[in-house]
């Protein structure tokens, strides 16, 4: 499966996605990465592995919509099969062609904590404020509003009291290294399946017809 990832950050799940790809976890190739800023480690990073960079930054003129479908030209000029929201900090809005066939990690166990302005350590910081004692991340697929997609799967941490949100930030990047390479492989495997709006997991154990 051809990948195309969307970031704006430092590139540290672009990394991991590569590692699973290259000992063959994830039977895929990254075909492009886009990003909304040029100065993002997150390029760099993409650069040193020969990866196409396409940098998307998005203009004051530019509305969510014409901004999206320059997104979605690339995408489709790599012949991307699945899109990969990998800490991208501006609305994409999935065209018809990637309805079903983007999704996107976030930090905290949706519908907790996610939404406008929930993105990155501002996640983590409410996590604490609020004295969580669970946190997680969660894999889902992408429409038109922000964290409200069908969620694919979820994966949770435990947390203590003493826990500093850079800790908890610790704990739930490394489920995300676990969750999105999980996810796209059962997407590679076609054992996903959006039925009334909410994914249905085909399971080893289940027999061949089972949704």
């Amino acid at each position: 499966m051809k990948l195309g990832i969307l970031l704006s950050g430092s590139g540290r799940t672009l990394l991991n996605l590569n590692q699973h790809i290259k000992k063959g976890s994830v039977r895929a190739e990254i075909r492009v990465v886009i990003s909304s800023s040029r100065k993002c480690l997150g390029v760099e990073r993409a650069k040193k592995l020969g990866i196409p960079v396409v940098i998307m930054r998005k203009r004051k003129s530019l509305t969510e919509e014409e901004y999206s479908h320059a997104i979605t030209q690339s995408l489709e000029e790599h012949h991307v099969d699945l899109v990969v929201l990998a800490g991208f900090l501006k609305k994409y809005l999935p065209s018809k062609h990637y309805e079903n066939s983007c999704i996107n990690i976030h930090p905290s166990l949706i519908p907790a904590f996610c939404g406008p302005g929930f993105y990155g350590s501002k996640v983590h910081q409410a996590v604490w404020r609020r004295g969580c004692t669970v946190s997680g991340c969660t894999v889902h697929f992408v429409n038109e509003q922000y964290d409200a997609g069908p969620i694919i799967l979820q994966k949770t941490v435990c947390l203590h009291a003493e826990d500093s949100p850079e800790l908890i930030a610790q704990k739930v990047f490394e489920k995300e290294c676990e969750a999105l390479p999980e996810a796209i492989q059962l997407i590679i495997e076609k054992k996903v399946h959006i039925i009334d709006g909410r994914v249905h997991r085909k399971t080893e154990e289940e027999p061949t017809g089972a949704c």
